[in-house]
Order: structure tokens, then C-alpha cells, then sequence
């Protein structure tokens, strides 16, 4: 049972989610190719053995004839239930060179990929999983992510990023993280996380917010005056994350959570700009859908993106 779980994570996160291309606000004669992988430690700390570690981002620069401008950012936050199974590569820089690269250099856009703190896959065995440590890991990576995200703005300039038009993306595990980053505040988080940990980093303007099978603890998260546009993918037979109110993993001794469907019904709800795709799938995504579902991510990354007179960015849609 278990090593089926872990197979089945590894099969989720290196499925090629290959991006319907698009090109938004660039004059660009020649489609951008990527630059080399430029690693950035965005994180020192001590493990819980006392060991000195590292958190990095992976950064990718679109490789263009347009001038030094300031580009567009996307940051992917990688999939596969907070787990580090990647031995031979962190799994941050395989999600950058498997999805972010292939899916939006080509449209001008800087990616960021997310590297965060994961868990043993001995501590998330079917028996041993339970609310405490599934709190504590979202928490932790969703610091991160804040952090992150705070380091990037922190370095804007440095890095060519537009801080005015800088979107979110993850999946699974990742697009649960996203979305705490994006809406969570420091009032709504448990006394005892607050204490172990400390606070978040203070949200930046993000531009909107992609989840693929994610789900949100709470959905008061998503009142108040975030309005940061959302598009949520999530298959309505998904056994992992719950399409609505459900169950991780469909264990009912664990707090349930929200779902897909209704963080959608919700942010309608709260007058959130939200863009729903469901689909009679499971957890990961058909190749035969591969192709609407990034054609309707990149709709949404063009309805929200704000291209200034500065950098000489024009939408071009197809």
C-alpha cells in the first residue's frame, strides 16, 4: 500500500504537462528560448538534527531579442504530497525543467521554481498520517513560499522581474501551498503553528493564482479584501484531494478539507474573479486534456496581465 502511494505521487509529478503556447506582451521577432537554470538561496536553517541546510530557487530568464526589460514572473510551486522522493534531482529544479520552462519561457516570462521543506516518506505512510503533521508540513512550506516570494520582490530589480504582474502556479501539493500562500494571514493560523514556527512573511501583490487539484483548509481564508483572481483545475474523481469537501486520501480520522469546486463556489461567493475547469478525471490529467487545460491557463494569465507602455509588452492573443 504504501510503496503504491509513493509510486503513484512520483507518477504524478513527472507526468509532462506540456503548455498550449501563447505568446503574451512581447515584440519579440523570434520566440524566447531558456537561459541556464540560475540557482539562488533564498533560505539558511537548522534542521530539527541541528544540520546547517538550504532553500534555493531555480530561475529561468527567457533568451529574446527585446531589450533588458522587466518580464512577467511565474513561480511553480512542485506537486507530490510534501514527500521528497526526487533522489537525483531536487524536485524543484525537475519541476522547472519539465513544466515551467517548456510552458512559459516561450511566452517571455520569467519562471521561479520553488524549492521547499518536505517530509520523510516514512512519516506520511498510510498509518502514520495524521492532522499534526500535515498542518505542520502545509505551514512549513507555505512560510516558505512567502519567503521566497518576499526574496524575489526583495531582488526585482537584480532579477528583471515586473513585481506588477507575477502569477502563482502548483499542483497538488503544490497548488495546496499557492493557495495558502496567496490568502492566508497570520490571524487565521493556529496559536500552536504561530508558536513552533512563527509568522508568515507579508503577502506581495500577486496578479492571480492557477491550482491543479488543490485544496484550502479553511474557505474564510478567502474573505476579506484578497481578491487575487483564481483558475482552479480539479478532476471530479480525484481520490488524493478532495474535488469538494472531503478527505485527504479519503482518511476520515483528518480534518476535512475544501476542495476544488469549492474554493470555485466560494470565491463566486466573494466576488473573487474565478475561472473553474472540472473534469471526469482523477488526480493527474489525461495527455488528451493537456492541451485545453493549458490553453485555458494562458487565457487567464492574458485576461489578468497588466502590459505597461515602460517595457513595450503587448498582449497578442490567437
Amino acid at each position: 500500500m504504501i510503496r503504491n502511494f509513493i509510486v503513484f505521487l512520483i507518477l504524478l509529478f513527472c507526468a509532462n504537462l506540456q503548455a498550449y503556447s501563447q505568446a503574451f506582451c512581447q515584440n519579440a521577432k523570434t520566440i524566447p528560448t531558456a537561459g541556464k537554470l540560475e540557482k539562488y538561496v533564498y533560505k539558511q536553517y537548522l534542521s530539527e538534527k541541528g544540520k546547517e541546510k538550504q532553500l534555493q530557487i531555480g530561475l529561468v530568464r527567457p533568451v529574446d531579442n527585446l531589450p533588458n526589460k522587466k518580464r512577467p514572473l511565474i513561480i511553480g510551486v512542485h506537486g507530490g504530497g510534501f514527500v521528497d522522493f526526487c533522489p537525483f534531482e531536487p524536485c524543484y529544479v525537475k519541476y522547472s525543467e519539465n513544466i515551467l520552462t517548456p510552458n512559459f519561457i516561450s511566452q517571455g516570462f520569467i519562471t521561479a521554481s520553488i524549492q521547499y521543506r518536505l517530509t520523510s516518506p516514512l512519516d506520511f505512510n498510510l498509518p502514520k498520517i495524521n492532522d499534526e503533521k500535515l498542518r505542520e508540513t502545509q505551514y512549513r512550506a507555505t512560510q516558505n513560499v512567502r519567503e521566497a516570494i518576499k526574496y524575489i520582490f526583495e531582488n526585482a530589480e537584480k532579477f528583471g522581474v515586473d513585481t506588477g504582474n507575477v502569477f502563482l502556479i502548483g499542483a497538488s501539493a503544490g497548488a495546496i501551498t499557492v493557495l495558502h500562500a496567496a490568502f492566508l494571514d497570520n490571524e487565521e493560523v493556529p496559536k500552536d503553528l504561530l508558536k513552533t514556527y512563527g509568522e508568515l512573511e507579508k503577502k506581495e501583490k500577486i496578479k492571480g493564482v492557477i491550482s491543479f487539484s488543490g485544496a484550502i483548509y479553511d474557505l474564510a481564508y478567502l474573505k476579506g479584501g484578497d481578491k487575487v483572481p483564481l483558475m482552479i483545475v480539479h478532476g471530479s474523481e480525484d481520490l488524493i484531494v478532495p474535488f469538494d469537501k472531503g478527505f485527504y486520501l479519503g482518511l476520515k480520522h483528518l480534518t476535512p478539507v475544501f476542495g476544488g469546486k469549492a474554493i470555485f463556489d466560494e470565491a463566486v461567493n466573494q466576488a473573487i474573479p474565478v475561472k473553474g475547469y472540472f473534469y471526469d478525471f482523477g488526480h493527474s490529467y489525461p495527455l488528451r486534456f493537456q492541451k485545453d487545460i493549458f490553453k485555458n491557463a494562458n487565457d487567464f494569465i492574458s485576461l489578468n496581465l497588466k502590459c505597461s507602455n515602460e517595457n513595450k509588452l503587448t498582449a497578442v492573443q490567437k
